[in-house]
């Protein structure tokens, strides 16, 4: 398949998609909160920088946990609903605008970019990425992230398994959305969308979009942890499970940052 170009997302990126976020993903996450909150306790983490939030899923599950979490994403948007849910929570939490690839926000036990989130970003910008979460940890401070896996897209006809047609009702709005992928052979996925929402008996409102990813092998990474300050600890299937190769749809990587 020919290459497609990949670019690293914009800041309103999330703009269309920040309102049903959660219908559709906060059931999916909590699976991965909870593998998550089970790596951080065994490794004594109090302190947590969620470089990604998105609109909040990892922030409040590990801060009803016991843990001291700071959120920051780069999607108004996604900050917006987040914060929302802290108030209706009765939660202060501190949600900040910010980059994962030049954000400061202190010095962490542990750095989060969850659900695929450094796929967002182009090779070179992933980098630069690694570089601020590694001023951003304490010595010895784990760097935990999900993305796809290149081997399992690649293999066969495992792309089609990621195709999707999600409906939900909420209250009198019915959203839907059906979605299909392809993957390039230097690991550009690219899904398209589109979503269906419609309130009560009013025309429904149809929109269709594109976005790429760009994801990796499980080898890719350790090569870029080990030249960017880390070692890996750890590669796990999502479930927490061992990793194959060629059966894991995603996989989850735990780095440590090591201090030159």
């Amino acid at each position: 398949m020919s290459n497609i170009t990949h670019l690293s997302a914009l800041a309103t990126h999330y703009d269309q998609e920040a309102k049903r976020y959660d219908v559709f993903n906060e059931k999916r996450s909590k699976q991965i909160n909870q593998l998550i909150e089970n790596v951080l306790q065994e490794n004594n983490v109090k302190t947590v920088l969620d470089l990604a939030c998105g609109t909040g899923s990892q922030v409040f599950w590990l801060t009803e946990k016991g843990f001291d979490v700071v959120g920051i994403d780069i999607n108004d948007k996604m900050l917006s609903i987040a914060r929302q849910k802290a108030n209706q929570k009765g939660i202060a939490l501190r949600f900040e605008n910010g980059d994962m690839r030049s954000n400061q926000g202190g010095q962490f036990d542990a750095v989060l970019t969850i659900f695929n989130a450094i796929g967002h970003l182009t090779k070179a910008d992933f980098e630069v990425a690694l570089q601020n979460i590694h001023t951003n940890l304490k010595s010895g401070g784990l760097y935990l992230f999900d993305i796809f896996n290149l081997e399992y897209l690649q293999h066969k006809d495992n792309i089609t398994k990621l195709t999707i047609d999600w409906q939900k009702k909420s209250g009198e709005v019915m959203t839907r959305e059906i979605q299909y992928s392809t993957i390039s052979s230097d690991g550009v996925l690219a899904s398209y969308d589109i979503y269906h929402e419609q309130q009560g008996n009013h025309a429904p409102e149809i929109r269709t979009a594109v976005q790429t990813l760009q994801v990796y092998s499980a080898e890719q990474l350790r090569v870029l942890l080990k030249r960017n300050g880390f070692e890996v600890v750890q590669q796990t299937d999502i479930n927490g499970s061992a990793l194959k190769r060629q059966e894991s749809e995603r996989l989850l990587t735990i780095a440590r940052k090591i201090v030159r």
